[in-house]
């Protein structure tokens, strides 16, 4: 079913704080409407959650970010995020 991600060997404080150093490379409003996302969907059906999800999708299709990500991605050069 695929429930279980990873499992922790080390410390579960610095594979947080790994994870949120990865998280930290994305685009900042991506992160933000995935906590969004994460944290409203918890209390929802599963078709309210999709809903939401495909909701922040439009959302997130129509951000500066979106655009600077594929541009850096097609020169091959790392992105620079605004948050926009």
């Amino acid at each position: 079913m695929g429930l279980v991600q990873y499992v922790s060997t080390a410390s579960v404080a610095d594979d947080a704080l790994d994870l949120a150093v990865a998280i930290s490379k994305y685009a900042p409003i991506a992160a933000k409407y995935l906590k969004e996302a994460v944290n409203s969907g918890m209390d929802m059906t599963i078709k309210q959650g999709m809903g939401l999800e495909a909701d922040l999708s439009v959302i997130l299709q129509s951000t500066a970010d979106r655009s600077e990500g594929i541009r850096s991605f097609l020169i091959k050069r790392d992105p620079n995020y605004i948050g926009e």
